[in-house]
């Protein structure tokens, strides 16, 4: 009995030995395993990192990056075409994908690969040009005629009772002409086919003053209008927006829902910009003025941007408003300076120089700074992306290829009688 039970304890403490053992060694596999393990994870996330550090390094490279150089792509050479003749005025517009070219005896669109799409002749003594997106519009100033045209050519004409003062197109071809007789301005309302529209806006010059600017929505229902008048020997500056859609109707019969006047007293308004649906700019001598017409019954001035140093250049786009001033900080030798605007009026950047500038565009995400053979062009972090002087006079540059690339950016350059497409590198 008792040998019986001296041997089941023998074999249980063998089992027990065994089972340690085998604990032991799956304990030791795990850590082996562990340790494997530890190395690769720790080579997966070195990758990882590597990655993420090459990624940035390249992003931030191609955001400081300054070209240096530039290559020609292609010229059209308007000269050499059958039938090209001599004009004594030439203008560029940015339009479309490419550049509208006008001229007083017709108006051409060019795209970004050099094709001339369309030709629209005239003959005009003071040509004025409106562009929105894929419609623009030419008048004769003093004048009575007008054209109207899409990317893909003309789409009407239209003729005024009274001779056209300013013009305004909208994103789908709706055409906005301020008109003046000797006692009161106009401003009727065309499509883009050229038939005049039951829309009219009379205003008496004695009383409501004198209208300076016009500017209307993409969609063509908004309108902003500056008027000036002398008051008491004061100069009177009042900023109106009208609707010409039913909510204008229900407004009364001047269609206005908003005027902005206190603002602006003892100021000159001489450029107002609706830059969508929703946003409007007013530029003043004194600042900008940014409005909001989320509610359209109710514009509301959503910033005003007091500048005091003498503005010498504006330009604008459909995401941001730029202006151009004298340099008042004595601290720097720079005698100029760059401030560039979100619509709202929100501060993307501002930075001195001294470049001295003909000419000043905003396209995309890029500021192009030019005169007679020098281009610069800053992003929207202010990095100057290029600063060298080109073969060809610069009347217009604008970006082409929206995405900048290790191997260059390509711009679009409108010159004396050319169009010519460079790639910066």
């Amino acid at each position: 009995m008792a040998d019986s039970y001296r041997e089941n304890r023998k074999n249980e403490l063998r089992r027990r030995v065994v089972d340690t053992e085998t604990l032991r060694e799956r304990e030791h596999k795990k850590h082996e395993e562990r340790q494997g393990k530890r190395p690769r994870r720790f080579l997966v996330f070195l990758l990882i990192m590597i990655t993420v550090m090459v990624i940035a390094a390249g992003g931030f490279y191609l955001a400081h990056r300054q070209f240096r150089d530039y290559s020609v792509n292609w010229t059209v050479d308007f000269t050499a075409q059958e039938g090209a003749i001599d004009s004594d005025y030439e203008e560029y517009y940015i339009y479309a994908d490419g550049l509208l070219k006008v001229t007083r005896d017709g108006a051409s669109y060019i795209n970004s690969a050099g094709k001339t799409i369309w030709n629209q002749a005239y003959e005009m003594s003071h040509p004025y040009a409106t562009v929105n997106g894929e419609y623009c519009a030419i008048g004769d100033q003093g004048k009575t005629a007008i054209f109207i045209m899409n990317s893909s050519g003309t789409t009407g004409q239209a003729e005024t009772t009274l001779p056209i003062s300013k013009l305004s197109v909208s994103g789908t071809g709706v055409v906005y002409a301020l008109m003046e007789d000797s006692a009161s301005s106009h401003i009727a309302v065309f499509t883009r086919e050229g038939a005049a529209l039951d829309i009219s806006i009379k205003s008496i010059l004695s009383g409501d003053g004198y209208p300076v600017d016009i500017s209307v929505s993409p969609d063509g229902t908004e309108l902003i209008v500056s008027f000036v008048a002398l008051e008491g020997g004061t100069i009177q500056n009042k900023i109106i927006f009208y609707n010409l859609d039913e909510i204008g109707q229900n407004a009364g019969n001047n269609r206005v829902v908003g005027g902005f006047t206190e603002d602006f007293a003892g100021h000159l308004t001489g450029r107002v910009h609706f830059s969508d649906n929703t946003y409007a700019q007013a530029f003043y001598d004194g600042g900008i003025a940014f409005f909001s017409t989320k509610v359209l019954t109710s514009p509301e001035l959503i910033n005003n941007v007091v500048i005091s140093e003498a503005m010498r250049a504006i330009a604008y786009s459909k995401d941001y408003v730029g202006v151009v001033t004298l340099n008042s900080d004595d601290s720097v030798q720079e005698a100029y300076r760059l401030t560039i605007y979100r619509t709202n009026g929100q501060t993307v950047f501002s930075t001195a120089f001294s470049f001295n500038m003909s000419g000043f565009d905003i396209d995309g995400d890029k500021v192009f700074l030019y005169n007679d053979k020098s281009l610069r062009i800053y992003d929207m972090s202010g990095n100057i992306k290029f600063d060298e002087d080109l073969d060809i006079p610069v009347s217009k540059a604008r970006e082409t290829a929206k995405l900048t690339t290790p191997l260059g950016m390509d711009v679009l350059v409108g010159s004396t009688s050319l169009v010519e497409s460079v790639k910066l590198k």
